[in-house]
């Protein structure tokens, strides 16, 4: 009887053992960390070797350079699809707790899709594709302002296409 609970209790010291070692968790140089402490955002961590509290900790990793691209994003004006927006643009995280406590990549797509509906609607959509330098000048400095409050530095910035979309309309006489 002896000898089984001498084995057994090698066998859970060993699966403990693996266990354990298992929750060390190496982050490479090139991304960071995020730790969720029951379910909730608790830490960002550098890279390098960080052991997890069992049950407890999970490890979020992720890229510190990001890239969003926007492919044939369609604006629409009072319903109506009037304005194809395609456009890049790359980043890089600078603050791990803002960065995680908003959804940037939601937030910034909504944010330039705002200011093309904005810029349409005032200026319309007419000829749209010739004033591409204005609006993406107008577009970077909206994303200038709202880098900070989103813990993320541009890299690069760059509208693709502004192809406007002719009425669909159809007159009768």
């Amino acid at each position: 009887m002896e000898e089984y609970l001498g084995v057994l209790s090698m066998f859970i010291f060993s699966i403990i053992s693996i266990y354990l070692v298992t929750r060390f968790k190496m982050i490479p140089a090139n991304k960071i960390g995020m730790i969720k402490r029951y379910g909730v955002y608790y830490k960002p961590i550098a890279p390098g070797v960080h052991f997890l509290i069992p049950f407890v900790d999970q490890l979020v990793v992720y890229d510190i350079n990001r890239e969003l691209h926007l492919n044939r994003e369609i604006i629409e004006i009072n319903g109506e699809p009037r304005v194809s927006l395609s456009m890049y643009i790359h980043y890089r995280i600078v603050d791990e707790r803002d960065y995680h406590d908003n959804n940037v990549d939601q937030f910034m797509r909504e944010v330039l899709v705002e200011v093309v509906h904005q810029y349409v609607s005032r200026f319309g959509s007419m000829g749209i594709s010739q004033q591409k330098l204005a609006l993406q000048a107008r577009l970077k400095g909206v994303m200038l302002e709202k880098i900070v409050e989103w813990g993320i530095e541009l890299s690069s910035f760059e509208v693709l296409s502004v192809i406007e979309i002719p009425s669909q309309k159809v007159y009768s006489a």
